[in-house]
């Protein structure tokens, strides 16, 4: 499971080198910690939620704090003060476009704003919640993952939006192909963040951004066997 105040799976714990930490007290002096608050004192600020139920809907609070912040340094000093303020109102996981359209529905009939989230490694504020008396939906789209076509002769392949970067490249290997975008992100993020924030990236200068994979009338974009 990701790591609910950082980066990375919880399974995964990586220590400071020791030379980056003398190189560090010896120019500004040892350093003093701040204690991380746990994810039940995190938990335990949160508000209940504003927004209707719904079946689709989960308003637990440890599942609304999970997907209400990003990976920016803000986002993680908030996190591990355990002081996150507002937070998103309810959060689903549609697992097919009719329950995308059941859930869009949803939130215009009781009047919430919906952000949708792909892996949650925004770096620059796409998952903060406004703080106002609009409620808010998160809809999650990491169940909207297959490949759902694969044209060889124009070598065009439909996805959801919520596919992660490595299932993305293993269902096209599979078939022969690679799409060939890597960000640095690439373990965690998904083709619909991909598109929306125009990604790029140092190891994806070989078949360019991602904007310059996404098929537009009339033009043909590059993949490779």
């Amino acid at each position: 499971m990701k790591r609910w105040n950082g980066w990375g799976d919880e399974s995964i714990e990586l220590e400071v080198n020791p030379d980056a930490l003398n190189f560090l007290n010896e120019r500004i002096g040892p350093g003093t910690p701040m204690v991380d608050a746990t994810l039940a004192q995190a938990c335990k600020g949160i508000t209940p939620s504003r927004l209707p139920k719904h079946r689709l809907v989960d308003t637990k609070r440890e599942t609304r704090l999970r997907h209400s912040l990003g990976q920016s340094l803000p986002d993680w000093l908030k996190l591990r003060s355990g002081k996150v303020g507002t937070v998103t109102d309810g959060v689903a996981f549609p697992e097919s476009s009719e329950q995308v359209q059941e859930l869009l529905a949803y939130a215009k009939d009781c009047g919430a704003s919906v952000i949708p989230m792909g892996g949650g490694t925004s770096v620059v504020g796409h998952l903060t919640v406004p703080q106002n008396d609009t409620p808010v939906l998160t809809i999650n789209l990491s169940r909207l993952s297959r490949l759902l076509n694969l044209d060889p002769e124009s070598q065009l392949a439909t996805f959801g939006a919520g596919v992660l970067g490595p299932d993305l490249e293993a269902q096209l290997r599979a078939q022969g192909y690679t799409l060939g975008h890597f960000p640095q992100s690439f373990e965690y993020s998904t083709l619909g963040g991909w598109v929306v924030t125009r990604s790029s990236g140092q190891q994806s200068l070989r078949y360019g951004r991602i904007e310059q994979l996404l098929p537009v009338a009339g033009s043909r974009p590059p993949a490779a066997h």
